[in-house]
């Protein structure tokens, strides 16, 4: 063997001990030999007795580093979306108007607490009233026949697939439970008119499993809205907005219109005007009235009746609203009236907790009873 092949040997054998971990002087394991593991060792011997040049790689795969660069087309955005995938439940509706969209809902009954939990969800595929290309959705949730009061969810503005993922819970005994409905009703919120149904949903609750206290996910198509309560059994309704300026300890009702009014009288032309009273502990303390609309079942007023009220003694007061006929000899005909208050139930009670919130001056149309 000559010199130079010597020294090459040489020079091969102690790249290999490095590579290997081990001094090859001292034997003892090297401390960079992780790092060498990962070195390129290029001998060149294109002088030593013709051979080739020899190259000594370690093949390991680098791994990946928490100070590389993120590669955004590798995630997942599916992973971080924040809707609920919709899937069909086993109690979904064979005969479901998809036509009108969908809503997804979340029912779970304690047979311990005797509470039932109905969580709105979302609503998909929503379809606008009139001509209109969007919708401001919410939902009006009812348990009949027990409960008849409205709840409602939060407005989501100018969408056709709100995600509302809000939470009502109803006190029911289980033997009460089987005989209930619940009842969904999708609204479109407008300021200037009545709010219109886009749909609704009803489910006869003994229909569903609650035995083992889980949690059932649903997903039911909307049906066209249809009026349970016949026309008859009120006598009209009327449109006010309500506003409490805490500044000036001033109450402000806008009586807008009302519509549809109905005397038991049928054979008296209608001269409806409306009074409004604030009343506390069940005595009226203060009271107002419009203007007088002539000939007409549906008036319109567009009248501001101002009330000085304490910020103290707001939370302790009630409203009653009524419609009359204005005889020209003796009392009035009371038409209707609609009560609110703490004590309401219904659209009523939502109207009046929008006032003690100091939401603004909402319109509203509430039933004459």
């Amino acid at each position: 063997m000559s010199s130079h092949s010597a020294i090459w040997r040489a020079k091969l054998n102690i790249a290999e001990d490095w590579i290997a971990g081990e001094d090859p002087f001292s034997g003892a394991t090297t401390p960079g030999s992780a790092g060498l593991k990962e070195m390129s060792f290029n001998f060149s011997t294109e002088k030593m007795d013709g051979l080739p040049p020899l190259t000594i790689k370690n093949n390991r795969q680098r791994r990946a580093s928490m100070q590389d660069a993120i590669d955004l087309r590798k995630i997942d955005t599916k992973l971080y979306d924040r809707r609920i995938q919709r899937h069909r439940s086993f109690c979904s509706s064979t005969e479901e108007d998809a036509s009108l969209g969908s809503i997804n809902l979340r029912l779970q009954y304690n047979t311990e607490t005797h509470m039932l939990s109905v969580e709105i969800v979302q609503a998909a595929d929503l379809m606008p009233q009139g001509s209109g290309s969007s919708a401001n959705p919410y939902c009006k949730v009812t348990l009949l026949p027990d409960h008849p009061s409205l709840l409602r969810t939060r407005v989501q503005e100018t969408t056709l697939d709100p995600l509302f993922e809000e939470e009502f819970i109803f006190d029911v005994s289980q033997h009460k439970l089987r005989s209930c409905k619940l009842q969904i009703l999708v609204m479109d919120s407008d300021h200037c008119t009545e709010d219109e149904c886009l749909g609704q949903v009803k489910i006869p609750l003994d229909s569903i499993d609650f035995s083992d206290n889980s949690q059932l996910e649903i997903w039911r198509g909307l049906a066209p809205y249809e009026e349970e309560t016949p026309q008859k059994n009120h006598n009209g309704e009327i449109m006010f907005s309500l506003t409490y300026l805490s500044s000036a300890e001033r109450l402000t009702v806008v009586i807008v219109q009302a519509r549809n009014l109905r005397h038991p009288d049928q054979t008296k032309v209608l001269d409806p005007s409306v009074k409004v009273s604030v009343l506390q502990n069940s005595k009226r303390i203060k009271k107002k009235k419009t203007s007088t609309g002539h000939g007409t079942e549906n008036p319109m007023y567009n009248e501001a009746l101002v009330f000085s009220i304490s910020r103290d003694i707001l939370p302790l007061i009630s409203m009653e609203i009524q419609v009359c006929h204005e005889n020209k000899l003796g009392n009035d005909d009371v038409i209707g009236r609609v009560k609110l208050g703490l004590d309401t139930t219904g659209e009523e009670k939502i109207h009046w907790n929008d006032l003690i919130s100091s939401k603004g001056a909402v319109a509203r149309w509430h039933v004459l009873h």
